[in-house]
């Protein structure tokens, strides 16, 4: 791994900050990730997930292997089938209820385990061919294997803590061959995320541009509503761009900033 990227590794401090250079990778910022070989980024396999990955992993959900639903014949003219699976960190209780919600409606696995010392799955089989399972998503990773992946070297210690602290999660789509119902069920959080931070927009530009908040906040009200309001619509711009790329609806958005 070169210098310059081990310097934006350890510049995280939290599984937030994590998320988002993994997000990097995945769209090649970044060169090079923990626990992967040097100067390479996703398998090809994966490249359709790469949006919902990048924005999983923006949200908190950091996710450290992941593979589509497959089933036709593999590099040895065998027949091989996959099961779309997903795994990471996560230690943000409300991401990780919703991504659970939305796995139940979906009909998904969820494997979750925490660092409470006791008995944890072993993993459940994702890919198989002749007769034998291949893979396993889901097996409880201890510290010491924890550090092979996201080693503290790179990462630095503190963020290393919060990676050993943090919930790992798993979802498996039950169905062998099938690649789109997972992958739906974490855009559809995602896209609530996004609907909820234009929604937040909307109040913070309404509570800002206040008569109430102008008179005291500023000794001039009248000169400073116009620098405000031009500033609070581009935040507003930019998060309905960013609910747009996530497959937000021009219906959904105008629902939140009516009701914002």
């Amino acid at each position: 791994m070169s210098r310059a990227d081990k310097r934006r590794w350890r510049s995280a401090e939290n599984l937030q900050e994590l998320g988002h250079l993994v997000a990097s990778w995945l769209i090649g910022d970044l060169a090079s990730q923990p626990g992967y070989q040097p100067n390479y980024g996703p398998d090809e396999e994966t490249q359709h997930l790469i949006p919902v990955l990048v924005a999983v992993n923006r949200l908190g959900f950091v996710t450290d292997s992941s593979q589509p639903g497959f089933a036709g014949y593999g590099y040895d003219h065998h027949w091989w089938e996959q099961r779309a699976a997903v795994s990471g960190l996560v230690d943000d209780p409300e991401l990780r209820d919703r991504l659970v919600a939305a796995a139940e409606v979906a009909g998904l696995t969820v494997v979750q385990h925490d660092m409470t010392p006791r008995r944890h799955a072993e993993g459940v089989p994702v890919t198989r061919s002749l007769g034998r399972a291949r893979t396993h998503f889901g097996g409880f990773l201890p510290v010491r294997d924890l550090r092979t992946v996201w080693q503290p070297e790179i990462i630095g210690r503190r963020a290393f803590d919060k990676v050993a602290a943090a919930w790992q999660f798993t979802l498996i789509d039950p169905e062998w061959g099938r690649d789109d119902v997972l992958w739906e069920a974490l855009a559809e959080v995602v896209r609530q995320y996004r609907l909820e931070a234009v929604e937040a927009k909307v109040q913070e530009a309404r509570r800002v541009l206040s008569p109430d908040h102008l008179v005291k906040r500023y000794a001039f009200p009248d000169r400073a509503v116009g620098l405000l309001k031009e500033q609070l619509d581009t935040e507003l711009d930019a998060a309905i761009d960013e609910a747009k790329l996530s497959g937000c609806t021009d219906a959904d958005i105008e629902l939140v900033t009516r009701g914002g």
